[in-house]
């Protein structure tokens, strides 16, 4: 039987369609996505008191080599969710803070961490390069920075080597857009190295970041979450 030209032609341009489509979601979508970040050795107090003995954290702490900072996000295909998120993390983190006290009353202040979104990395070297021009803009606004003078109070437990949960209250400035955030973190102690891991769920249209796009096809939804794991260091 003769297909009718007109809808041979329709037919060829939907399968043509269909694998544009499917070339742009294995160039641009994340087969696997990394963990989110978390402690590298979560411990409860008296396990990690038995490992550690007690260090007193007061002092000023710097970011050393080994942390890392990221986005996560969940990317669309048309109007179809992505099976996994994107995530681009980035090792190049600048800063440090103050903790004060003694015994068990400790605060921390100064505050001031700058990490470097141009060298922020996935597994598709599309998707980092549309970020140079699209989305956080890379190439305009090229650090994220989150200050905070404090002082907050730190709950109990962090001297002893055991993992604290406590809330950073600061300003985000991402995009060249400064607001007030809370986030929720955790800490933990070990010998001399300071570990303290957080994510914040963040909308993008708070910072004035329009959802990157590919040709109307693979698209950003307008929610994603910042995530960051610091270790820190005394300084000299």
């Amino acid at each position: 039987m003769k297909v009718p030209r007109g809808k041979a032609l329709a037919g060829t341009l939907l399968l043509v369609s269909m694998a544009g489509i499917g070339a742009t979601y294995l160039v641009f979508f994340t087969p696997e996505t990394p963990a989110p970040i978390a402690l590298n050795t979560p411990e409860d107090q008296a396990h990690a008191a038995a490992r550690f003995p007690e260090s007193d954290p007061a002092g000023r702490w710097v970011i050393r080599e080994g942390s890392e900072a990221g986005y996560r996000v969940r990317e669309k295909l048309a109007r179809l969710p992505a099976t996994s998120e994107a995530v681009g993390r980035t090792t190049r983190l600048d800063g440090g803070f103050t903790v004060a006290g003694e015994d068990s009353r400790y605060t921390i202040s100064a505050i001031n961490v700058e990490v470097d979104l141009t060298a922020l990395s996935s597994d598709s070297e599309r998707r980092d390069e549309a970020l140079r021009e699209r989305g956080l803009e890379t190439n305009l606004f090229p650090t994220a920075n989150f200050l905070s003078p404090g002082p907050m109070e730190l709950p109990n437990g962090l001297r002893a080597g055991g993992a604290v949960e406590f809330l950073l209250d600061g300003a985000l400035t991402i995009h060249g857009v400064t607001r007030q955030v809370t986030i929720p973190v955790r800490a933990q102690l070990r010998s001399e190295t300071l570990e303290v891991v957080g994510s914040l769920i963040m909308h993008m249209a708070d910072f004035g970041i329009q959802p990157p796009s590919v040709a109307n096809i693979v698209s950003v939804e307008p929610t994603g979450t910042m995530e960051f794991r610091l270790l820190l260091e005394r300084a000299d």
